[in-house]
C-alpha cells in the first residue's frame, strides 16, 4: 500500500530524517512544498504493508514541532 506522508517543519524535510525511509527501502519520492505560514511543508510517498506500519515508520523519525499528516494513495 502507498501512504503520502505531509509534513508541516519548521526546518527542511532533508534534516528531519527522511533518509531512514530511504535505508528501510519504503521511500518511493519525497519533495518540498512551497513554504507557507506554519513554516517548510513537504511529502514522502512510501510503500508499506499498512497503515499502522506507515504510522510506525513514521514514528521512529524525530519530528519535533512537526504537523504531520498520512493519506492512503489509491493505485490505479
Amino acid at each position: 500500500m502507498r501512504f503520502m506522508v505531509f509534513v508541516r517543519s519548521p526546518r527542511s524535510l532533508a534534516v528531519c530524517g527522511g533518509d531512514a525511509l530511504l535505508r528501510a527501502g519504503v521511500l518511493l519520492d519525497a519533495g518540498d512544498l512551497v513554504a507557507g505560514v506554519c513554516g517548510v511543508s513537504g511529502y514522502w510517498l512510501i510503500d508499506v504493508r499498512d497503515r499502522e506500519e506507515a504510522v510506525e515508520r513514521v514514528r521512529r523519525i524525530p519530528l519535533p514541532a512537526c504537523v504531520v499528516e498520512i493519506r492512503q494513495v489509491a493505485v490505479v
